[in-house]
């Protein structure tokens, strides 16, 4: 009788095991939201733009921001004023977007891709395994 008990524990803490690890692939190559990354990144490269245009205005200076003002090459209307950093506000968040939402589509493409040639070769060891053994 202890032994029953010890073998449904034992076998109840591998179907444990063997979910957790099943739900912990299932999490890891779930699809990214596109749009959800795309904000994400959009906001956070438009803030750094932001504030590092403000930082420096406020610290002020005979040149202010020389390195910076480089952004005036890809932001048209960039310059490292109040209204300039609101430009690359905008200009951060548009460009942070677009590399978010082609990191999620890429990155769901790959996934996708592997899972498929995944199936495939499980599907074409299942024919080899049947033509083998009738």
């Amino acid at each position: 009788m202890p032994h029953k008990f010890i073998d449904d524990v034992a076998a109840n803490e591998s179907e444990t095991a063997a979910s957790l690890t099943n739900k912990l692939i299932v999490q890891s190559l779930a699809k990214l939201d596109q749009t959800a990354l795309g904000i994400a990144l959009g906001v956070l490269f438009g803030s750094i733009v932001f504030f590092a245009t403000n930082i420096l205005v406020l610290k002020g200076g005979e040149t202010v921001g020389p390195n910076l003002i480089l952004l005036n090459q890809y932001f048209i209307g960039y310059t490292v004023t109040f209204g300039g950093s609101l430009v690359g506000l905008f200009y951060g968040f548009i460009s942070g977007f677009i590399l978010g939402w082609m990191i999620a589509f890429l990155r769901n493409l790959i996934i996708t891709l592997y899972l498929s040639i995944l199936k495939l070769r499980q599907s074409l060891l299942a024919v080899n395994d049947f033509i083998d053994n009738p």
